[in-house]
């Protein structure tokens, strides 16, 4: 079991038999081996399938949008990575709870869960850490004051970015890669011209949707399909593609586990961070299994830190491996399926 769901279950009593609320869970047995009336909120697609089955579908929502409960006497909220997150479930969350319920903040020492009083303290006015273990705290406030309701547009950020002389208009919300900016590796693999063959393309962990938007625009005869495990950053790529005018399939995916058939190439700026930790086992797993998706002769063309070892495992997996572009900090890798 996770360290923030021991942590929680060390204060049992707190929760025990209430209605509550829990956010950005993580996909052990929690909800099982404590008894209380849940409602589960979770934008990580793997965590939401790890969590399928252990309550009613309405129960375990998937989405960018926390799902309306009411009569809530408490909710918690797992700290997630970005502290920008936090502050997004948090201002969806409050606005269910009634003055005098509680609130909980729990996740790692390392992981932003020190920002928790100054994340809880505006909402009340007393935050008190209740546990600190497992190199995890809990914290929590009782909620004192009116918080105004949720404004999704609130949070939305519109942005403009010129490639190839072109304006794209891209859409983000917090946490999301990249976020409301072009990462440096992307504006890499996007200085890349070479064209890309034509029929089905698959941008992996597709972020906002910025390669597939420039890509798009480029290889007319090229058609998108972008996954990501995020709920926020499905939303926003499907934004951004809407406000582009660019026809494509959006969808989640745990790594490739909802992708089908074959593709004449795949492009990414792969994630190599798992929650506080760098982490290359995503893009390990997706070496391994995207040769089942590339037809014969289908590339592969990505971006990712010059000091992760990535070509060993393309070249073992896909075939001979070339470095189209690079700077100090990131490279351009390709590889062509045998066939």
């Amino acid at each position: 079991m996770d360290n923030t769901s021991q942590i929680l279950e060390r204060s049992a009593e707190l929760f025990s038999g209430r209605r509550l609320l829990l956010v950005n869970p993580a996909a052990d047995g929690l909800t099982r081996s404590l008894s209380a009336d849940w409602t589960l909120w979770s934008w990580d697609y793997a965590a939401a399938r790890g969590l399928a089955g252990a309550l009613p579908e309405d129960r375990l929502v998937f989405s960018h949008l926390c799902p309306q409960v009411d009569d809530l006497d408490a909710a918690i909220l797992v700290m997630p990575k970005a502290i920008e997150r936090a502050e997004y479930a948090l201002a969806q969350m409050l606005p269910l709870l009634a003055q005098g319920k509680v609130v909980y903040l729990v996740g790692e020492k390392k992981g932003g869960i020190t920002r928790a009083e100054k994340l809880l303290g505006r909402y009340g006015a007393h935050p008190e850490k209740l546990d600190s273990a497992r190199h995890c705290q809990l914290w929590r406030v009782v909620v004192d004051q009116t918080v105004a309701p949720f404004q999704l547009q609130d949070w939305l950020q519109q942005y403009e970015l010129t490639v190839d002389d072109q304006a794209l208009h891209l859409v983000s919300l917090p946490g999301v890669f990249s976020h409301g900016r072009l990462d440096e590796g992307s504006e890499l693999l996007l200085a890349e011209h070479r064209a890309l063959p034509e029929g089905r393309v698959l941008d992996f962990g597709c972020g906002s949707g910025v390669l597939s938007v420039a890509m798009a625009r480029r290889n007319p005869g090229c058609r998108f399909e972008l996954v990501d495990i995020d709920a926020l950053a499905i939303y926003c790529a499907g934004q951004s593609l809407a406000l582009n005018g660019i026809e494509a399939e959006v969808y989640p995916s745990d790594g490739l586990s909802d992708v089908h058939g074959r593709f004449v190439a795949v492009i990414s700026n792969p994630p190599f961070h798992t929650g506080i930790r760098q982490d290359t086992s995503i893009a390990e797993r997706f070496f391994n299994q995207v040769t089942r998706n590339l037809l014969p002769r289908g590339e592969l063309r990505i971006v990712a830190n010059g000091f992760l070892r990535y070509p060993p495992l393309i070249e073992e997996h896909i075939g001979p491996c070339q470095v189209l572009r690079e700077n100090n900090r990131f490279k351009v890798y390709s590889a062509v399926a045998p066939g």
